[in-house]
């Protein structure tokens, strides 16, 4: 590991000041978890990391008139086991619990959770300098490709490693990145770039960006939520597919849900085919397995991950079965 300068700035305008100076040499760093493995593979070399730990406002998570404002130093500890949040929206405490192990979730935070790296094979590797590098070559094509996307590769097929990224943009949340600029707001779901807007990045911060807060809406009437998870093991695996699943109900109609998939495309996934069949439905007329198979209609499979297909579809099956009393 190469030396770097650690630097502690007393508010978001310095950490942002700090990060446009040298935008290629510097980053920011919280929890660290996925940060200082980059840094030990000798995939960056920063100059300079700023430090987020000690800005308290960053830190919080607060409650107004149902609605939630989540600080990017939080751990997912606290938002795993934050009652409030788990009662307003099960699926996010549920996609907190499971992400990698108790002592990672305890220092990992949520802006780390949604500005994490890809996982691929040939991105972690040091050897290889393949497309999302800035190389000319994605070597998954016709190399190791089992973790990888079903949907939406073009020409670079990672798919997201966030847990909470789905769940969130399943309850309709909102990010706020601060910038040189200040504060503004986006759609969390407008946050995370494919390939075919910036191969090198997966969302839109510029230099000077860091992601500050995450907020939520008042959970609409009578909703239900669930996030499953399908991995190798029942340790710190990355998501093979994962569900985030979100539903109102009146009486026994779906009056809205919002289906997100994760570990199967270079961004969270949604699954607005499957959506639009369930609004204004009777829950007596919903065939899970058919809403399934729109959840992944168009999938494009490479040599090892075909699996893929028919384990989200399963999981959007069994989310369904869950939210609908089946």
């Amino acid at each position: 590991m190469h030396p770097f300068e650690y630097i502690q700035p007393r508010s978001l305008k310095d950490a942002s000041r700090l990060l446009a100076d040298d935008p290629a040499h510097t980053r920011p760093i919280a929890g660290g978890t996925d940060l200082l493995s980059e840094l030990k593979d000798g995939l960056l070399r920063p100059h300079r990391l700023i430090s987020l730990a000690s800005l308290k406002p960053l830190q919080t998570i607060s409650y107004t008139s149902g609605a939630f404002r989540l600080g990017a130093a939080v751990t997912l500890t606290q938002i795993a086991h934050n009652p409030a949040l788990a009662q307003a929206y099960p699926l996010i405490a549920q996609a907190a619990s499971v992400t990698a192990t108790p002592q990672i979730r305890n220092t990992a935070t949520l802006g780390g959770n949604l500005c994490q790296r890809p996982r691929c094979w040939y991105y972690r590797h040091p050897l290889f300098r393949c497309l999302k590098k800035g190389g000319k070559v994605c070597y998954a094509v016709n190399g190791y490709n089992k973790n990888l996307a079903i949907l939406g590769g073009a020409g670079c097929y990672i798919v997201h490693p966030s847990d909470l990224a789905p769940a969130l943009i399943a309850a309709g949340a909102s990010i706020e990145i601060h910038g040189t600029a200040g504060l503004r707001a986006l759609s969390l779901e407008d946050f995370f770039v494919g390939p075919r807007q910036r191969m090198t990045q997966e969302n839109v911060l510029s230099p000077g960006d860091l992601v500050a807060y995450v907020n939520l809406p008042s959970p609409m009437p009578n909703s239900r939520s669930v996030y499953l998870k399908a991995r190798e093991r029942q340790g710190e695996d990355f998501a093979m597919a994962s569900v985030a699943a979100l539903a109102s109900l009146d009486r026994d109609t779906v009056r809205h849900a919002r289906i997100v998939l994760g570990g199967v495309a270079p961004t969270p996934h949604r699954a607005r085919r499957a959506e639009e069949i369930l609004a204004g439905r009777r829950v007596s007329d919903i065939d899970p397995q058919h809403v399934g198979e729109l959840a992944v209609a168009g999938a494009r499979p490479m040599r090892d991950n075909a699996y893929k297909v028919t384990l989200a579809g399963n999981l959007v099956r069994s989310a369904l079965d869950n939210l609908l009393g089946r």
